[in-house]
C-alpha cells in the first residue's frame, strides 16, 4: 500500500516538475519582445529612450501636446527602470490623454447639442416667420394679379376704343376729302356757270342791242313785224 502511494507522488512530481519546466521554456522563448511593442501604431506618438548606466534607464518622452493651451508643449512621461514599465506607462499616459480628449470632446458634443437645439428652435421660428411672410406676400401677388387683370381689362377696352376712334377719324378724313373734292367740283361748276353766265349777258346786251336798233327800224318802216327776243335769253 505504502508502495503505491510513493509510485503515485512519484508521477505526481514528474508531472508537476515536466509543467514547471514548460512553463519555463515558454517563458523564456515567448517572452514579449518590449523594442516591438514600443514600435506598434498604439506607441507612435511616445519616444522611448534608454539611458545606459549602472542601472540602465529608460525615458519616455511624448511626440504630442498634453496642454491643449499650448500645443507645442511636449511633457515627459518620466524615466523608468525597466522596458516594461515604460510600456505600461506610456500605455497609461495615453490613455490618460485619451480621456481626457473624450471628456473634451463630450463637453464639446453638449456645446454642439445645445447650439443644434438653440439653431433647431430658431429655425423653426424662422420657418414660421417665412410661412407667415409667404401668405403676405401672396395675398400681395393675388391683389396685385386683380389690379393687373382690371388695368388689362381697361387698356383692352380703350384699345378697341382707340380703334374705334381711329377708324372714325379715318372715315371723317375720308369724308372731308370727298367734300374737298366736291367743293372743288362746285367751285370748278360755278366758275365755268359764272363764264357762262357772263357771255350769255353779253349776248342779251347785244340783241337788246339788236332789238333796239330793230325797233328804230320798225319805227322807221312803219309796220314791220318787231323781232321777239327768246325768254331764255332775256333771263
Amino acid at each position: 500500500m505504502k508502495q503505491a502511494i510513493f509510485k503515485v507522488f512519484a508521477v505526481f512530481i514528474t508531472v508537476v516538475a515536466v509543467s514547471m519546466m514548460g512553463a519555463a521554456l515558454a517563458t523564456f522563448f515567448v517572452h514579449p519582445d518590449a523594442r516591438a511593442e514600443m514600435n506598434t501604431p498604439a506607441m507612435m506618438n511616445y519616444s522611448f529612450e534608454e539611458v545606459p548606466g549602472e542601472v540602465p534607464k529608460w525615458t519616455v518622452t511624448r511626440r504630442f501636446s498634453n496642454n491643449p493651451a499650448d500645443p507645442a508643449e511636449r511633457g515627459n512621461v518620466g524615466s523608468f527602470s525597466s522596458p516594461y514599465e515604460a510600456l505600461i506607462k506610456a500605455h497609461g499616459d495615453l490613455k490618460n490623454y485619451l480621456s481626457q480628449q473624450s471628456s473634451a470632446m463630450a463637453a464639446q458634443k453638449a456645446t454642439a447639442d445645445s447650439e443644434a437645439t438653440l439653431f433647431e428652435a430658431s429655425q423653426a421660428q424662422d420657418v414660421t416667420a417665412m410661412k407667415e411672410r409667404a401668405a403676405q406676400l401672396k395675398v400681395a401677388a393675388d391683389q396685385l394679379a386683380t389690379l393687373l387683370q382690371t388695368r388689362s381689362e381697361e387698356l383692352q377696352a380703350l384699345s378697341v376704343k382707340s380703334r374705334e376712334t381711329r377708324e372714325e377719324t379715318a372715315a371723317r378724313r375720308t369724308d372731308v376729302l370727298r367734300l374737298r373734292h366736291e367743293l372743288e367740283e362746285a367751285r370748278t361748276d360755278l366758275f365755268r356757270l359764272t363764264a357762262i353766265r357772263r357771255d350769255l349777258m353779253d349776248r342779251l346786251v347785244r340783241i337788246e342791242i339788236e332789238n333796239q336798233g330793230m325797233k328804230d327800224r320798225h319805227a322807221q318802216l312803219g309796220g314791220d313785224p318787231v323781232v321777239a327776243v327768246p325768254a331764255d335769253l332775256v333771263q
